[in-house]
């Protein structure tokens, strides 16, 4: 498969189609494009990964169908790149399953003649590229701005000078308008290049994730905007170089916004010695960049806080500290020989002043500042419960995020690891959204109980819990995990809290939902193991 694979497109690659309006550079080896230096990762694109010349003409005629076809905008500032590294970037655009695009490339006071000889070569064969050079170099959210202005497209792609797109991003990007004709904004999942030019490091993403998007910025590439959206942002922010995406990905969320996640792996993100993915520290006013734009955000937001970064983690991962909420809670701490349900709803019955109910289960206790820290992120409108990490006396996490699956037995992720394991995308060790609280460790707003009717006393035990947040979900209300509310427990979820006839009723009642995976675990990582590794199956 993969032999086949690579004849395919290396064959493809040594001639010029005018039937489908190719130009490709002879100097561009695709046979290191499907390869892998990461066993795991050759083995998932064995599986997944490859698109054979048959599959990708398939999908130009299904294109070519169409009825619509919007024309797609790639923006491109260029700086001093390589020529081997721009032939290959330009080149994936070329070779788009999907027609109708343009790529608007700004050339920033580029001093280097041999990208200059580049660009000119490639733009005097292919009337799609569209080039503009400007006389010195004023940094990239100018050019990115520039670029954007020189855009005709409904909708806008935003791909780096030495990166690649995969040769079907395009047509899955069309397929998802035309599937979704409201969407704002679409991500994707993406690879990266190492510096001998073979694929590595998959990033596969969760869906859309408004607090996942405070710790850092995990949409990445690639991205793509509706021309309108960009218009009322006014393009990227002069001064916030090297974050200028995170900002406006930020200010974009300020909006009502209609956001699309497509679980593929459309772009593949270059590393070299100069660049931030290779070496954290190559360009150090990217991450003062990113906390600027974070702190403003929350000040956009009415969210009074700080923001360090989060020293566990590599570059570019963030903390904020939400001022502790004023309103009042109380906890609830659970008992076992009694219905889960009806001890939260008599306790929310019975205490009619309280605007929060902290529940922890009978063997949980709190470590300093955790109840503050949890209670902190129901200041945020939009989130109606929040849940911890929880540790055992030996340091090792029981529980740092829960992931639904079609079985209704969840999957804990990491559990049993040590705490300082940060896991995939950082998962144990950032703020993000979740699909569930873990019963035994939570906290509830009073006005997302009453607007939902409380929990259904139907399920005896944790079951009730989770079907509440799955209504919860459904009302357009979210659910936040924080690793900074610690707690400690042991024994902590007996199996008589999680009944087979709850089980089987939530997966009766939950099965469309179940069915097609928790939104916030890609359907490419593994759902048997705890660790996040790749779903080969």
């Amino acid at each position: 498969m993969l032999k086949y694979f690579l004849n395919s497109w290396y064959k493809f690659s040594e001639r010029k189609s005018k039937k489908v309006n190719l130009y490709i550079p002879t100097e561009v080896d695709l046979r290191r494009w499907a390869c892998s230096e990461w066993i795991e990762y050759q083995a998932w694109l064995f599986h997944y990964g490859f698109l054979t010349l048959y599959d990708w003409q398939q999908l130009r005629n299904n294109a070519l169908s169409w009825q619509s076809r919007p024309l797609i905008s790639i923006v491109s500032p260029v700086f001093n790149t390589h020529p081997t590294h721009l032939r290959e970037c330009i080149y994936s655009v070329q070779t788009q399953a999907y027609p109708n695009w343009e790529m608007c490339l700004v050339d920033d006071g580029s001093d280097s003649p041999a990208t200059i000889e580049c660009l000119q070569a490639l733009i005097a064969e292919d009337p799609r590229l569209h080039l503009h050079c400007s006389p010195s170099n004023q940094g990239i959210c100018h050019a990115t701005n520039k670029a954007l202005a020189m855009a005709r497209g409904e909708y806008i792609a935003f791909l780096d000078h030495d990166d690649r797109l995969a040769p079907d991003a395009l047509y899955h990007v069309v397929e998802t308008i035309r599937n979704h004709s409201d969407t704002h904004i679409i991500y994707s999942d993406r690879d990266s290049l190492s510096p001998q030019g073979t694929r590595f490091m998959h990033l596969f993403k969760p869906n859309w994730s408004p607090e996942t998007l405070l710790s850092g910025n995990y949409l990445f590439h690639l991205v793509v905007y509706r021309r309108d959206l960009l218009e009322q942002l006014g393009g990227v922010r002069v001064g916030l170089e090297g974050s200028q995406d995170y900002d406006l990905i930020l200010r974009a969320t300020d909006k009502e916004l209609q956001v699309q996640h497509i679980p593929k792996v459309l772009y593949h993100w270059r590393q070299h010695k100069q660049s931030v993915s290779m070496e954290q520290n190559a360009k150090e006013y990217v991450y003062t960049a990113g906390m600027q734009a974070l702190q403003e955000t929350l000040e956009r937001r009415g969210l009074k806080g700080n923001i360090n970064e989060n020293n566990e983690l590599w570059r570019g991962h963030y903390q904020i500290h939400l001022l502790p909420s004023t309103n009042s809670y109380q906890v609830l701490c659970l008992s076992t020989s009694h219905n889960y349900a009806v001890q939260i709803n008599q306790t929310f019955e019975g205490n009619t002043n309280i605007d929060y109910l902290v529940i922890l289960g009978a063997n949980v206790q709190a470590t300093n500042e955790a109840l503050t820290e949890l209670i902190s992120w129901l200041r945020i409108t939009a989130v109606g419960m929040v849940t911890g990490k929880v540790l055992d006396k030996q340091g090792h996490l029981l529980h740092a995020g829960l992931v639904q699956r079609p079985n209704g037995i969840p999957l804990s992720v990491y559990a049993g690891f040590p705490e300082n394991t940060p896991g995939y995308m950082a998962v144990t060790t950032i703020v993000r959204n979740v699909s569930s609280p873990h019963p035994a460790c939570c906290v509830i707003k009073r006005n997302l109980w009453q607007r939902l009717g409380g929990l259904n006393i139907d399920y005896c035990g944790y079951h009730a819990l989770l079907d509440f947040s799955l209504r919860s979900l459904n009302s357009g209300t979210r659910i936040v995990y924080t690793p900074f509310a610690r707690f400690v427990a042991n024994d902590w979820q007996p199996s008589d809290e999680w009944p087979e006839t709850d089980r089987q009723r939530f997966v009766e009642q939950w099965a469309t939902w179940l069915n097609q995976g928790d939104p916030y675990y890609n359907p490419y990582l593994t759902l048997e193991m705890v660790d996040m590794g790749l779903n080969l199956c």
